[in-house]
Parts: structure tokens; sequence; C-alpha cells
């Protein structure tokens, strides 16, 4: 699966990234449910500071929204069926949305997993990450900055 650079606000890279590490010791574990909020807390923290990325997500309040994103990789994880609603909608209705965009959201989702998690799950959500934001560019008339992944 390919991984996508985190940048610094500059012109956004569509590249392979570039692995920073922010710890040298490995996760020992794999995600799980319960995992989930605090998962997307950090993952929603960096987004939220990053300067391509945090335009989009400043008018939501996102500690009130986790819990339905938390729903949302639930039901795709661990089929726990507690999602209902169009994820698509929300998205539909930023403007300005380019592949860069998703890319940026790609890499930053992966880091987030990579530095904490290890294991079949912490690797599905990667592989639906990129599943989502292939099928959210397709949705949205965006030349999409990858080709489908294949299957891991």
């Amino acid at each position: 699966m390919p991984h996508l650079p985190i940048v610094d606000g500059s012109a956004p890279e569509t590249t392979p990234r570039q692995r920073t590490a922010v710890s040298t010791a490995m996760p020992e574990r794999d995600i799980l449910d319960e995992d989930l909020h605090d998962l997307l807390v950090a993952f929603y923290d960096t987004v939220g500071a990053d300067p391509l990325l945090a335009p989009y997500f400043a008018p939501i309040d996102m500690r009130e929204h986790i819990p339905r994103i938390a729903d949302f990789w639930s039901t795709l994880l661990f089929g726990t069926r507690r999602y209902t609603g169009n994820a698509f909608r929300p998205h539909a209705m930023m403007p300005g949305l380019t592949g860069a965009h998703f890319a940026r959201w790609l890499a930053t989702l992966e880091d987030t997993i990579d530095t904490r998690f290890a294991g079949p799950s912490a690797e599905q959500m990667k592989a639906f990450g990129h599943r989502i934001a292939y099928s959210m560019q397709i949705r949205l008339g965006i030349t999409p900055f990858e080709a489908f992944p294949s299957a891991t």
C-alpha cells in the first residue's frame, strides 16, 4: 500500500512518504474498538493543526463529532453496525477539495495509526482509509492522487 508524505503546508506532496519516527519503540498491540475514540482525537488534533486541512475542520466541533466518526470506524473495522448515515454528504459541501487534501488526510491517518498500533485491525483501518479517500475523490469529481490500492 503506498504511503504519502506529510508536508509543512507548502505545496502538498503526493509521492511516497518518508516515514518519520516519532518514537523508536514499535507499537505492541492492535486497535480494539475501545481505542477508536482516543485514536481519532489524536488524529483530528493533528488535522486541526495542519495548514492544508485545518480550514475544512475549523467550523466543526470535532470533540462532539468524534463519537459519530468512531461509530463509523467501528462499523467498518469490527462490524458493530453502530454507524448509520451518509459519510459522503459532509464532504460534498466542502468546496475546493483536491487530491492533495486527501493525500494529506491519508498520510496523517496512517502516521497516527502507525505510532500507536500494529496488527491486522491497524492495517485494515489504513486500507479502508485508502478506499475511502479514493472513493470520495471519484464521487467529488476529483482526479485521485493515487490509483486504487491493491488489497493487502
